[in-house]
């Protein structure tokens, strides 16, 4: 199991038996944190896509998804997770979400800065990757605050038009965040 902290949370990807449990359709024994918004267990999941994945990889789970737990409250309160290993250029691209009680509060932006922290300590990443909805204007402001290039367009078959932005590690390493 990866963990790593930032100021306000303490992250750690999900061990192969939460992803287990969950393919049986139970929420896992949360080991010393609550989960009283039933994130990931009710409303959009990444998980419909992480657990196929970490069935086949089982070194997956190292990356594909962190559980976000608030320390003050000691409640999950979002994850956030990558789509796949580093690919042969270094580019490895992020998902995430926070819950809605929780949102506009810096989380976001704040595990977002910890994910790419944690994998940039990898030697194959050497580009850092996130799309989004033009719709979403909240990650819009995130993604161009931390001075991500917008690099393309895609059109998702579940989301629809998603626009590609892009930062190098070393450019992300280097800019202070």
């Amino acid at each position: 199991m990866t963990t790593f902290e930032t100021n306000r949370l303490r992250c750690q990807s999900l061990s192969l038996r939460d992803y287990n449990d969950f393919e049986a359709g139970v929420e896992p024994s949360w080991n010393g944190f609550l989960n009283p918004y039933k994130h990931l267990i009710e409303g959009p999941s990444p998980l419909k896509h992480r657990i196929p994945r970490v069935k086949r990889e089982p070194e997956f789970a190292e990356i594909g998804l962190f559980l976000a737990i608030e320390k003050a409250s000691n409640e999950i309160i979002g994850s956030a997770g990558f789509h796949d290993f580093p690919d042969e250029k270094g580019m490895v691209e992020i998902g995430f979400g926070i819950v809605p009680e929780k949102q506009n509060q810096g989380f976001g932006t704040e595990l977002l800065i910890g994910m790419w922290k944690m994998i940039c300590l990898r030697p194959d990443v050497q580009n850092l990757r996130y799309t989004v909805s033009p719709e979403n204007k909240a990650s819009m402001n995130i993604i161009k605050r931390m001075g991500f290039k917008k690099v393309g367009e895609q059109m998702d078959p579940e989301d629809g038009l998603e626009l590609i932005y892009e930062k190098t590690s070393k450019e992300f390493r280097s800019s202070g965040l």
